[in-house]
């Protein structure tokens, strides 16, 4: 027991010196793909509506900044509309285990209340390291939370969130605990739009993040959460979760980070369907196939996978093509790729790809008796051809994983990506030498100044 007091001390005693390069230099590429989704999504229609929000609601200060707006407004109110801007469009960073998006939820919340406390490219790094371990590690313990419907980046995201507040807050262990159960009373979110579609879902981030940050103010006022938070009979993961191992919310703490556990996107889509796409990408460049010649599409994945992305076989809209495998796999064999112009309103209506679409199966292997590999989501697609032609494709780690990682230079090329039609190209190239050096920035203002499209370098 004390699980949510062990978590609490470790988030409250985290400091730069503490972390190995290793560590640190996960964090700056988990930050720069973040601020790459938040610039290039921020103008989407529901992130456009987001904005307007915000820009409305009367602030008593102007600490913190909404990127590429430049709109000046209260942490709370800088962190919703930033994360709801990084979760806009499936491409944001993911973490296999919990199937969370962590850096939506923390990073916004480390910018905005690094501005208003005026912190260092250090404490903002610290403060980003103990916001994953305090969202991952109560997410890993009860991960289960997927199969009931919860979804895991609002549920754990108010715990990451809470986290790096508090840490730049400088909270004693007392202050953290409560934060932490102020956070944990917050946790919501579920994940009927994976079925039924709804943009709501990119707003899961925002309510984490914004919830997390207000935990934190909260608790330096003196309101408190609580103690067992975490762990207790009726606590964040008995309550979310019907399996539990309490254990993973302290085991290695302090010696292994889970922010290692997290891995980043090519694909504008489910990360639990990139395995699919990447068999699919083989088998065109292995086979050069024709899909007008294709009868039929087996897709098999294993039942964790398949719960939402199996479900859809027709999309209503666009987030659901997000989440559809059948879609993403048509997709990619006609288009060619699954990027941020290719999921539209145009394409999940081209009827050369819903034909196929309907010419696919899903099968979850349900005791993994094809698909021996027991983590990374793996993808077994096979394809037949009018002429009798099988073709099959195994695929165990997607592209992006831990397991079959992004490079530094692919991170950046993919924000440079991102970015290109929003920024110059010297603004784009000021801010990943920023995050590359931040370990030398006495004040992130600097680095939230370069985060606004009309700005000056």
């Amino acid at each position: 027991m004390n699980e949510t007091r062990e978590l609490a001390r470790f988030i409250t005693e985290l400091r730069y010196a503490d972390l190995k390069d290793e560590v640190v230099k996960k964090a700056k590429g988990l930050i720069i793909d973040q601020f790459g989704c938040q610039l290039a999504f921020a103008t989407l229609p529901w992130n456009k509506a987001v904005y307007q929000y915000t820009r409305n609601k009367r602030s008593a200060s102007n600490d913190s900044t909404v990127v590429y707006y430049g709109l000046k407004t209260t942490a709370e109110n800088a962190a919703f509309a930033n994360a709801v801007f990084g979760h806009g469009f499936e491409m944001d960073d993911t973490e296999m285990l919990t199937a969370s998006h962590p850096g939506v939820a923390v990073i916004p919340s480390a910018l905005a209340m690094g501005e208003a406390e005026i912190i260092s490219g250090k404490e903002f790094i610290t403060a980003i390291v103990a916001g994953y371990e305090a969202m991952l590690r109560p997410g890993i313990a009860a991960r289960a939370m997927m199969m009931r419907g919860f979804h895991s980046t609002g549920v754990g995201g108010t715990l990451g969130s809470a986290a790096a507040a508090g840490n730049i807050l400088g909270f004693d262990v007392d202050t953290m605990v409560s934060a932490l159960g102020i956070a944990a009373s917050e946790s919501s979110g579920i994940t009927e739009y994976a079925i039924s579609g709804g943009s709501v879902k990119r707003m899961h981030a925002g309510f984490a993040a914004a919830s997390g940050v207000r935990a934190a103010l909260l608790a330096q006022l003196g309101i408190t959460g609580p103690t067992a938070a975490l762990e207790g009979k009726k606590g964040f993961c008995h309550v979310f979760s019907d399996e539990c191992s309490i254990e993973e919310i302290t085991k290695d703490l302090g010696k292994e980070y889970r922010i290692m556990l997290t891995g980043n996107k090519p694909y504008c889509c489910c990360a639990g369907q990139h395995t699919v796409i990447d068999a699919g990408t083989n088998l065109k460049k292995k086979y050069n196939i024709n899909p007008e010649e294709i009868v039929e599409v087996i897709i098999e994945q294993r039942p964790r996978e398949a719960i939402n992305l199996g479900n859809i076989i027709i999309p209503e809209d666009v987030i659901s093509a997000q989440f559809s495998a059948r879609f993403g796999l048509a997709l990619n064999l006609i288009k060619g790729s699954n990027g941020y112009q290719d999921y539209n309103e145009k394409n999940i209506k081209d009827p050369q790809i819903l034909d196929l679409v309907k010419k696919m199966k899903y099968i979850p292997d349900e005791k993994c008796e094809k698909l021996k590999v027991s983590d990374g989501g793996p993808a077994l697609v096979t394809i037949k051809m009018k002429d009798g032609t099988t073709y099959v494709e195994q695929v165990d780690y997607a592209k992006g994983s831990i397991q079959n990682p992004m490079t530094v230079e692919e991170l950046e090329n993919k924000f440079r990506s991102l970015t290109s039609n929003i920024l110059p190209a010297r603004r784009v190239e000021a801010i990943i030498r920023t995050v590359q050096g931040i370990e030398e920035l006495d004040n992130i203002n600097r680095l939230a100044a370069l985060l606004v499209s009309d700005g000056e370098i």
